[in-house]
């Protein structure tokens, strides 16, 4: 009985024992398990990368975390030169790619694209997405594209001017769309109607269109200071002359919002905001029948057409990455996976890979004429003209400021170009230091 007893105890014992080790190797390799997961962090607005899509992602994929942080990129520049940026960036104009990859600071992902799993590098769209192409590499993708010179306009206006609407097919000439909207202004009691308003920092992407319609770059040859030619300083000189006649938005008569708002409250007759605009429009009530399209206006009538995307908003992914494999993962399934799926059915975009194309809505006429207009206009696509010194909104900023001048009546045109010129070469020439050339 007692040998029966002892027995039992150093049972228990090693019973006891072999429990402790198993809660030992769990509790381990638990701890294994939360060292290998992975966090990755994606620098976006929660527009361009959703939460929802996160949590898809995360709940999907627990050996790698994503995590968002709002748009900042003088952070992200800091954080790039700290060694720890963002591994994923939202980059708002594609225009600017040149810019960073010049300075080495996007992952160069051509194998990864010829290795894709989830698109192959001969499905994407090269007439939207070629900014994100430099020197034969790929940097990254737009998230969507956008034909920016394209015209929406209200037909409600036209009709009460007695002008025909314009054709949806044939492009009229820059100087006739000036014509145009100079009868389209109208000024009676007070309520201001302006013929048209070009948003933000477009000037200088229509301007990029304008000169490649001349066969004419707005930088000089080596890219360094911009471009003396009398044609291409003409092209400067159109966008002021839109706001000196009060066709635009001036001095006198500010706009109150931004273009594409005050389109939709009756304010402009025609605006240049391309594909995109149409899904903002379709909140408009009786927007079916309210609203048409045009195509981008050309220099000369009948000459060469050209329409650019800003170089679309699109993603990057860090140089500075520690996981380069697993970005690319959430890179491509952004692309090709449900986020991509469900932007295309949206119609806020053009999809980068054709195979996503046919999803862009076109169950009624408003529909599909913006987008058999986009997707025409792809053909004439080119990557706006920028230089690989300076960022978008040195341009925005300098041209805004010269363009205050002259309505001021500081300068004249061509004083107004000067001044915008000197700006800009002093500007690039900084740049051009800044990468020691």
């Amino acid at each position: 009985m007692k040998k029966l007893v002892t027995m039992l105890l150093a049972a228990a014992v090693l019973l006891a024992v072999i429990s402790c080790k198993k809660k030992e190797e769990t509790a381990e390799t638990a701890e294994v398990k939360k060292a290998e997961v992975i966090t990755l962090r994606i620098m976006s607005p929660e527009s361009d990368f959703t939460d929802a899509w996160i949590q898809e992602w995360n709940t999907a994929n627990p050996e790698i975390q994503l995590v968002r942080e709002e748009n900042d990129y003088p952070k992200w520049i800091a954080d790039f030169l700290a060694g720890s940026p963002a591994d994923i960036l939202n980059v708002g104009y594609g225009a600017e790619i040149p810019y960073f990859v010049k300075r080495g600071m996007f992952l160069d992902l051509s194998d990864y694209f010829a290795k894709s799993t989830l698109f192959k590098e001969s499905d994407i769209d090269i007439g939207g997405s070629g900014a994100y192409k430099v020197e034969g590499k790929w940097y990254g993708l737009p998230k969507d594209y956008n034909n920016v010179g394209a015209i929406t306009y209200n037909k409600d206006i036209f009709k009460k001017a007695g002008i025909p609407f314009p054709s949806a097919t044939e492009p009229m000439s820059y100087q006739e769309f000036f014509n145009l909207a100079k009868k389209l202004t109208s000024k009676q009691g007070g309520n201001v109607i302006f013929g048209t308003e070009v948003h933000g920092a477009w000037t200088n992407f229509l301007a990029s269109d304008m000169a490649y319609m001349l066969g004419k770059n707005l930088h000089s040859a080596d890219g360094l200071t911009m471009n003396e030619d009398k044609d291409v300083r003409e092209i400067w000189k159109y966008f002021l002359r839109l706001r000196k006649q009060g066709i635009s938005s001036n001095i006198e008569n500010p706009l109150s919002g931004w273009a594409g708002s005050a389109f939709q409250a009756d304010g402009v007759a025609m605006v240049q905001l391309g594909y995109w605009y149409g899904a903002s429009c379709a909140g408009v009530e009786g927007y079916l029948d309210k609203y048409g399209w045009a195509p981008e206006p050309v220099m000369v009538k009948g000459g060469t057409r050209v329409t650019n995307n800003l170089g679309a908003t699109g993603f990057c992914i860090s140089a500075k990455t520690k996981y380069p494999d697993e970005v690319f993962k959430v890179f491509e399934w952004y692309m090709a996976g449900s986020p991509g799926i469900e932007r295309a059915k949206t119609g806020w975009g053009i999809p980068p890979l054709k195979s996503l194309q046919p999803m862009l809505p076109e169950a009624n006429a408003f529909d599909k004429a913006r987008k058999d207009l986009a997707l025409e206009e792809v053909k004439y696509m080119k990557a706006p003209q920028m230089s690989l010194h300076v960022r978008g909104a040195v341009y925005e900023s300098n041209w805004k400021e010269s363009e205050r001048a002259y309505l001021a009546g500081e300068v004249n045109e061509d004083g107004a170009v000067d001044k915008f010129y000197k700006a800009m070469n002093e500007a690039i020439t900084l740049g051009k230091e800044e990468v020691g050339e």
